[in-house]
């Protein structure tokens, strides 16, 4: 004698029931979870507005190539919005950079040296996040694109953005990122020295803002 075996079939009633309900609570979740990023986002307050020059230096290195650019005298140009309630976004912006100026290098291994552009500006720095104990900003520069050109035929850009902090009391901005800039294109001579599209570039750098400004929140 054969054996039916019968299988049970949910209403379909009930199962969109169910899944609507889930539908729901994801929606309904993940609207809160929004809300509350955004009335957590610290407005910021710049007491002067107005145009501060940057002079210092930065660096770069490519570890998978043993790769690496050091510009020792570096001049930027800096505008701060001024006001209360501030978004974080573009709080300073770097208005116009120059990575070596007349009588400066930037150089790379083997004695090369570099010509370094901003391809895109202005950059921005957006302040997250605000230590009133030592009145530091911390952030992040933006809208990065740099096209460096070698003086061994090498001719590449790097993309990305940069982990930065802002120290009231000196007026600095100190840049350190390890993981956000990538380098974006290549030619063939960057290629044999080892370099290639994906590469993670390491930044490293300090301007000194004369005069300097406040940022704080909130």
């Amino acid at each position: 004698m054969s054996k039916v075996i019968q299988r049970f079939t949910p209403p379909r009633t009930a199962f969109a029931a169910v899944a609507a309900g889930a539908l729901m609570t994801l929606t309904l979740s993940s609207a809160a979870a929004g809300f509350d990023a955004k009335a957590q986002a610290p407005t910021w307050t710049v007491p002067m507005s107005g145009i501060a020059t940057g002079t210092g230096q930065i660096s770069a290195q490519v570890v998978q190539a043993g790769w690496f650019m050091s510009c020792n005298t570096v001049e930027a140009k800096v505008s701060a919005r001024r006001g209360t309630g501030l978004p974080g976004e573009g709080v300073i912006a770097i208005t116009g950079i120059t990575f070596a100026p007349v009588g400066a290098t930037c150089a790379a291994p083997f004695g090369a040296t570099l010509d370094v552009t901003a391809d895109v500006l202005p950059l921005k720095f957006n302040a997250t996040a605000f230590d009133a104990a030592t009145g530091k900003v911390a952030g992040r520069v933006s809208g990065i694109s740099v096209g460096v050109e070698s003086s061994d035929g090498c001719v590449l850009t790097a993309t990305g953005q940069a982990d930065a902090t802002y120290d009231n009391s000196s007026g600095a901005i100190l840049v350190e990122d390890t993981d956000h800039v990538r380098i974006a294109t290549v030619n063939a001579r960057c290629i044999a020295d080892g370099l290639k599209v994906g590469h993670n570039v390491i930044v490293e750098g300090r301007f000194d803002l004369a005069p300097r400004g406040v940022i704080t929140s909130p």
